[in-house]
C-alpha cells in the first residue's frame, strides 16, 4: 500500500487532539463506525487494528474497500475527507 502524498499534513492532524475529538464526534464518523461494526465481530476488528498498527494493512484495506463498495460508503468517506481538509 502506498503512502498518501499528504502524509505530513495527516500526521499533523492526527497530533491535533481537538481536531480529532471533533472529527470523532461528527455525524459522519459515527455513521462510519456503524458501517465498520455492523455484522462484524468486535474481536476481529480489534485484530485488524492491531495488525494495521504493526504495519500489516491488508485486512484494513479490504475492510475499507468493502465500505467504499457499499451504498453510501464512498460518499461518507468523501464527506469525512472534506471535514479533514477544513481542519
Amino acid at each position: 500500500m502506498t503512502q498518501p502524498k499528504n502524509t505530513p499534513e495527516l500526521q499533523q492532524l492526527l497530533g491535533n487532539r481537538s481536531a480529532m475529538e471533533h472529527l470523532a464526534n461528527s455525524r459522519e464518523a459515527q455513521a462510519l463506525a456503524g458501517m465498520l461494526t455492523q455484522g462484524r465481530d468486535p474481536t476481529q476488528l480489534q485484530q485488524i487494528a492491531r495488525d494495521a498498527a504493526k504495519g500489516n494493512t491488508q485486512q484494513l484495506s479490504e475492510l475499507l474497500r468493502s465500505i467504499t463498495a457499499s451504498p453510501g460508503g464512498a460518499q461518507l468517506l468523501e464527506q469525512l475527507s472534506r471535514s479533514l481538509e477544513k481542519k
